[in-house]
């Protein structure tokens, strides 16, 4: 039985794949050195220099050919602290040909709708054990 959340992790890990044997056919990022920033947990997942230029990017994933996507706290708070130097890219039609999508200062350029989900966590403990 697939997740919600792992089908969303497949597509994005997947994303990210074609992003990174891609990258460089986005006009913004030729000639540029790639730095892999997603276990860095910083609101970006690649990092791409060009000349003394630094570009940050965050990949999103879309398995059809229109859909939605969604930024976390963190992403959102880089992309408003990078503007021009924050690219979304978003990789559409995974499913049969991807296209890349790439809106830099993507706060100013997507009407973005900010929605808080709260969630109730149930944890269990053992006792105090000496291991």
């Amino acid at each position: 039985m697939k997740s919600r959340f792992k089908q969303l992790q497949a597509t994005g890990q997947e994303a990210e794949l074609y992003f990174i044997n891609n990258y460089q056919n986005i006009k913004n990022f030729s000639n540029g050195v790639l730095d892999d920033a997603r276990l860095y947990g910083d609101g970006y997942d690649f990092q791409i220099q060009v000349s003394e230029k630094y570009f940050l990017a965050e990949i999103k994933g879309v398995r059809a050919t229109s859909g939605s996507v969604r930024l976390t706290e963190n992403e959102f708070l880089k992309a408003s602290e990078y503007k021009d130097e924050y690219g979304l890219v978003v990789i559409s039609n995974l499913a049969d040909l991807p296209k890349m999508s790439v809106i830099f200062d993507p706060l100013a350029n997507l009407k973005l709708t900010k929605k808080i989900a709260t969630q109730n966590q149930t944890t269990y403990h053992s006792g105090f054990i000496s291991w």
